[in-house]
C-alpha cells in the first residue's frame, strides 16, 4: 500500500467515536506539541491501519 493511500485511510477514521478516531484527532491538533508523541500516535494508527488490512485480506478473525 502506498504511503498516501495509507494516510487517506488513517484520516478517515477521524470522525470516529473510537481510540484510532481520538489518535487521529490528537494527531492533527499536534496535542502536547511533542513530537515524540506525535511519533507514538502515528505508530499506533500505523498498527490500527495493518490489523484493518490484515482483516479485510481474510487473515485474522473479525
Amino acid at each position: 500500500m502506498a504511503a498516501e493511500d495509507m494516510l487517506k485511510i488513517i484520516m478517515s477514521w477521524e470522525n470516529e467515536n473510537s481510540h484510532r478516531g481520538r489518535l487521529v484527532r490528537a494527531l492533527q491538533s499536534n496535542m502536547g506539541n511533542n513530537p515524540v508523541l506525535q511519533a507514538k500516535r502515528l505508530a499506533m494508527l500505523g498498527l490500527h491501519a495493518e490489523k484493518q488490512a490484515k482483516r479485510k485480506a481474510g487473515l485474522v478473525a473479525a
